[in-house]
C-alpha cells in the first residue's frame, strides 16, 4: 500500500476558509466526483473543522484538492502539508482520536470521517483497504475516547495566568468549559472575577464568586476590566479587529482552542506562556502508544487480506472500480442529491452481488 496524505491546515486563517465549514454530504460528493478526474487511484477526500485532506494510496497533488475546493493554490500554499508511508498510516488514527486538532481531543471528527468515507465509497473512490483504514480509525478513536478523558485542561496555565496578573484588578473570562472554570478558580481569591459565555443555559457552570454577565455585554465589561481570559471552545471570535482600541491597554490572554481572539491583539496563548502541560503529554503519551498497536493492527489485516484475497473483498474491488468508472454518467443524470445517493448505494450493491455470485461460481 502506497499511503499518502497531503491536505491545507485552516486554523492560522479561519476567514479564508469560511465558506468550507459546515458543508454537507453532497459537497463531499462533489468534490470527490470532480477529484476523481484527477486521481486515478484510490482516495478519500476528508473535510474537518480545521483542515481538508486527501488519504490515498497512491500520490496526489495539492493543485486540484485546492481548486475543487474554489482556492486559489497561490493564497493557500503556505497552509500546506503531506505525510507518507508509516507516517501517514499513524497520522490518520491520532488525528482521529483529536489530539492534533486546534480543539485538542475532540471526538466530532469521527463522524466527519464515516461521512467522508460514505462518500467516497459512494464515488468509487475508496479501496477495501482505505475503507477499513478509516472504520479502524473510527473504531480507534471511540475506545480512546470512552477508556480516558482527552479534553484536559492543565492545572499549570490557570497557575501562570494567576501569576501574571498578580496585582491587577477585574477580569472578564469568557467561556464555559473546564479552562475558564480551572481559571476563574485561581483567580477568584485576589480579583473580581466575571464570565460571560454564548450559551445561558450552562450558567449552572459558573464556580462560586464568580460574577455573570450576559454575552452581548462582554464590550461593556472589557471596558472596566483590566484583563480578559478567552477560553471559549466556539468556532467564531468573539471579539474582531474593530475592538482592537477598546482591549487597548489590557492584559489579554486566549487559551481557546481553537484561538478565539484575533492575532492582532497579541494575546498571551497556551503556547506562549511556555508552561509545562503534564496532563496533556499524559495523553498524547497513551494514544501515541495505542496507536502504535492499532497501526500494527491494521498492518496485520492487510497482510491477511493479500493473502487470502477472499471473495468478498473482490466483489467489493470490482464494485467500487464500476461505480467509479460510471461515476460522470451518473451525474449527467442530474438527479436531486438523496436519489443520486440512493441510486449510487442500489448500483453499488447490485455489483457487488452479482459479483459475489460470478467469483463464487468460478472458484468451484
Amino acid at each position: 500500500m502506497d499511503l499518502h496524505c497531503i491536505g491545507i491546515d485552516f486554523t492560522s486563517e479561519p476567514e479564508l476558509f469560511s465558506h468550507l465549514q459546515n458543508r454537507d454530504q453532497s459537497f463531499l460528493m462533489h468534490v470527490h466526483k470532480v477529484l476523481l478526474r484527477r486521481f486515478r487511484f484510490p482516495f478519500v477526500f476528508l473535510l474537518t473543522c480545521d483542515r481538508a485532506e486527501v488519504i490515498a494510496d497512491g500520490i496526489p497533488s495539492h493543485e486540484p484538492i485546492e481548486r475543487a475546493l474554489s482556492l486559489s493554490p497561490p493564497e493557500v500554499r503556505q497552509f500546506r502539508y503531506s505525510f507518507s508511508g508509516d507516517e501517514a498510516l499513524k497520522r490518520i488514527f491520532l488525528l482521529s482520536a483529536g489530539i492534533l486538532s486546534p480543539l485538542f481531543g475532540e471526538d466530532t471528527i469521527q463522524g466527519q470521517i464515516t461521512a467522508s468515507a460514505e462518500a467516497a465509497a459512494l464515488s468509487g473512490t475508496i479501496s477495501p483497504e482505505l475503507r477499513k483504514l478509516l472504520s479502524s480509525a473510527v473504531a480507534f478513536s471511540k475506545r480512546i475516547h470512552t477508556a480516558m478523558n482527552t479534553r484536559v485542561f492543565d492545572q499549570t496555565i490557570a497557575e501562570e495566568v494567576s501569576r501574571r496578573l498578580k496585582g491587577l484588578g477585574p477580569v472578564l473570562i469568557i467561556g464555559s468549559g473546564e479552562g475558564a472554570r480551572i481559571t476563574a478558580e485561581h483567580l477568584i481569591p485576589e480579583h473580581r472575577v466575571t464570565i460571560t459565555l454564548r450559551d445561558d443555559s450552562k450558567t449552572f457552570l459558573i464556580p462560586p464568586g464568580a460574577l455573570h454577565v450576559p454575552y452581548e455585554r462582554r464590550r461593556e465589561m472589557i471596558a472596566v476590566s483590566d484583563a480578559v481570559v478567552s477560553a471559549s471552545s466556539g468556532l467564531y471570535h468573539t471579539l474582531d479587529d474593530s475592538d482592537l482600541p477598546l482591549v487597548y491597554g489590557k492584559m489579554l490572554f486566549d487559551l481557546s482552542s481553537p484561538p478565539d481572539l484575533p492575532s492582532s491583539f497579541g494575546a498571551w496563548t497556551v503556547s506562549s506562556l511556555g508552561v509545562p502541560l503534564p496532563e496533556r503529554d499524559a495523553v498524547v503519551k497513551t494514544v501515541r502508544r495505542e496507536a502504535d498497536d492499532a497501526v500494527a493492527e491494521y498492518m496485520s489485516w492487510l497482510e491477511r487480506a493479500g493473502i487470502a484475497g477472499s471473495v468478498m473483498e473482490s466483489a467489493e474491488r470490482i464494485s467500487l472500480s464500476a461505480l467509479r468508472r460510471s461515476s460522470d454518467a451518473i451525474s449527467s443524470l442530474h438527479l436531486d442529491p438523496e436519489n443520486e445517493k440512493a441510486f449510487r448505494e442500489a448500483l453499488s450493491e447490485s455489483i457487488r452481488k452479482a459479483a459475489v455470485s460470478e467469483l463464487i461460481v468460478r472458484k468451484s
